[in-house]
């Protein structure tokens, strides 16, 4: 993997985060915060968590190894979820463009949040991060449907079409 297909596949990351994001503006608070059984409860709990895994792995790309977990209860809304979501973005962004391909082929190490030390290759972490957000961003579509809402087509495909 070059720094060209990680800054071109983060930026199909933050094209999908947005149309998500989008998709769930058309949702009241109670069908935002419903409880549907799902993995992360609801569509607020799902984003949550999205939003979350792409903060730890961020801090994790250099070394570090945060404890914190975001929680839905530190979100009141939406529109602050997504001002957490744009400071992250920006600071994905901000270090994808000091990365090299040297950078991406480095190990790294973190201890995760259960105390087990794990290395990848800063590459394998990129890539993981990606995988992570689609998974959950597929849930978040399901989810969607259960409120009887559309959601926003997420296609790696149609992002390089509209790119």
């Amino acid at each position: 993997m070059r720094i060209e297909d990680v800054r071109n596949l983060y930026a199909y990351n933050r094209w999908a985060n947005h149309r998500v994001c989008e998709a769930a503006r058309s949702l009241d608070v109670p069908q935002f915060v419903q409880d549907l059984r799902a993995s992360y409860s609801s569509v607020k709990g799902t984003l949550v968590h999205i939003l979350w895994g792409e903060w730890l792995w961020l801090q994790r790309w250099s070394g570090e190894s945060p404890k914190q977990v975001f929680v839905p209860e530190e979100f009141p809304s939406l529109a602050e979820l997504e001002v957490r979501w744009n400071t992250v973005e920006r600071e994905q962004q901000e270090f994808i463009e000091r990365l090299t391909d040297d950078g991406l082929r480095e190990r790294v190490s973190y201890e995760n949040l259960q105390g087990q030390r794990w290395t990848y290759t800063r590459a394998q972490m990129m890539q993981h991060v990606v995988n992570h957000s689609s998974y959950h961003r597929g849930q978040v579509a399901v989810l969607l449907r259960q409120l009887g809402k559309t959601p926003s087509a997420t296609d790696f495909l149609l992002f390089l079409d509209e790119a």
